[in-house]
């Protein structure tokens, strides 16, 4: 069954431009790992919104994601610290359409 992981991201005003340049780079490795289906990186329109930043991204099922990201997050973990970024990860399945 798909999952989707929804990731918010408060990012230092002075480090969003570096935040972003860096999650291209995170993304070009994440759409070749097994299981990923899409995903969409959301920046936030309003001044001052707690969440700058949310990652919505569909899984097969959660068994990939976790391999995927137990590939990806110690490197991940370290950036994010250096930047300041506070990440706030979850995954979810679809309760209803509409």
């Amino acid at each position: 069954m798909p999952v989707t992981l929804i990731n918010v991201f408060v990012v230092p005003k002075d480090k969003e431009d570096e935040f972003v340049k860096w999650w291209q780079d995170v993304k070009a490795d994440i759409t070749k790992q097994p299981g990923f289906i899409s995903g969409k990186f959301h920046r936030s329109i309003k001044p001052g919104s707690r969440f700058n930043f949310i990652n919505v991204a569909i899984w097969d099922n959660e068994d990939v994601y976790w391999k995927a990201y137990d590939k990806s997050v110690t490197p991940m973990k370290a950036k994010l610290e250096q930047l300041g970024v506070e990440m706030t990860p979850a995954l979810y399945h679809v309760a209803f359409e509409y």
